[in-house]
């Protein structure tokens, strides 16, 4: 004869223990789960989908690149001069990476912001203009193909194009993008390595 003697208290109180424990130490990472099931769903998981500004990125644009007919310091610099005038979360990007490199930034005069084109104002005695196409259009400046090809693969990229025009010459132009947190890339490495696939949604394209 066998006596089996069961007691379910230990099973009753392991399992909401370890569920309380893990959304504990989730919260305290970041991560807020709704519903305590999501946790037993969350090994089925095959992809992970992320939103991109705010949460793959800073959410504030950022210099990645510089094309110039002459100096790229220089250009930066005498954009930086013109933009410091302006709150515009582009010019601030501008004259935030110009400080980053310790570039001089010089007086600037007769600033003009123009609306939805961009900004213009006298540095060192010479006209200078920084925008867009629009602005491009309206100054009737023509950038060397050298430009073109920069600001098309740019644009392609998704990333903002300014130009810088000296007087009615396109000197370059300076390319932008929302800034990627570095964190970002540890995490998908991490979800990689896990044999999970990554995609991310945005609103910038299709």
């Amino acid at each position: 004869t066998v006596l089996v003697i069961a007691c379910p208290h230990a099973l009753g109180l392991a399992v909401p223990l370890v569920t309380a424990i893990s959304t504990t130490l989730a919260a305290k990472n970041g991560l807020l789960v709704r519903q305590r099931m999501a946790l037993e769903a969350a090994r089925n998981i095959n992809i992970v989908l992320f939103d991109k500004t705010g949460t793959l990125t800073r959410g504030e644009q950022g210099v990645v690149d510089i094309i110039a007919d002459g100096d790229k310091n220089h250009l930066l610099a005498m954009s930086a001069s013109v933009e410091s005038e302006s709150e515009h979360p582009i010019a601030r990007a501008i004259v935030a990476s110009a400080k980053e490199q310790g570039l001089r930034q010089a007086p600037v005069a007769n600033f003009s912001a123009l609306s939805g084109r961009g900004a213009t104002g006298v540095v060192e005695g010479k006209t200078v203009h920084v925008g867009g196409p629009r602005l491009l259009e309206e100054l009737r400046a023509v950038p060397s193909e050298a430009i073109r090809a920069a600001a098309r693969q740019a644009s392609a990229n998704g990333q903002t194009v300014v130009y810088v025009i000296e007087g009615q010459e396109v000197r370059g132009a300076i390319m932008l993008a929302d800034v990627i947190r570095p964190e970002s890339r540890e995490a998908i490495a991490s979800l990689h390595a896990m044999g999970k696939r990554v995609a991310m949604l945005t609103g910038d394209a299709e």
